[in-house]
């Protein structure tokens, strides 16, 4: 057990999740593709498998969504939680996701998202 946790540990070591600036805060998104059972990181939104979820850390929040495919986006939703990236005319955008909550009285709150790049990280 320890051995696995080690493995997983070290995989997620040597694939640095995308980090974003969502509403003032920072958040990391890992995509997995799970078709397999594998588990497998991806940062290619194009080659997202039908068991695909994604894990979201966002202040107090921790969230795995699966996927939700929809013409025009890849988006991945429980219904309550939405992160999901549009299709610019032949490309989909990883830099600005859309973040949304669905409130319970019926109402969708939107977060700001924008994807922070290494080099604007400061230490």
């Amino acid at each position: 057990m320890i051995f696995i946790s080690f493995f997983l540990s070290l995989l997620i070591a040597l694939n640095p999740s995308p980090s974003f600036d969502c509403d003032g805060n920072r958040l990391t998104a890992v995509i997995r593709n799970n078709l397999n059972g594998d588990f497998s990181i991806t940062d290619d939104i194009s080659n997202i498998d039908e068991g695909a979820f994604i894990v979201l850390n966002w202040r107090d929040i921790n969230l795995m969504l699966p996927v939700s495919f929809k013409v025009g986006e890849i988006s991945f939703t429980d219904k309550k939680w939405l992160w999901s990236y549009k299709d610019e005319k032949n490309g989909l955008r990883m830099d600005e996701p859309r973040f949304a909550q669905l409130l319970p009285n019926g109402d969708i709150q939107e977060f700001s998202c924008q994807a922070i790049y290494p080099e604007d990280m400061v230490s």
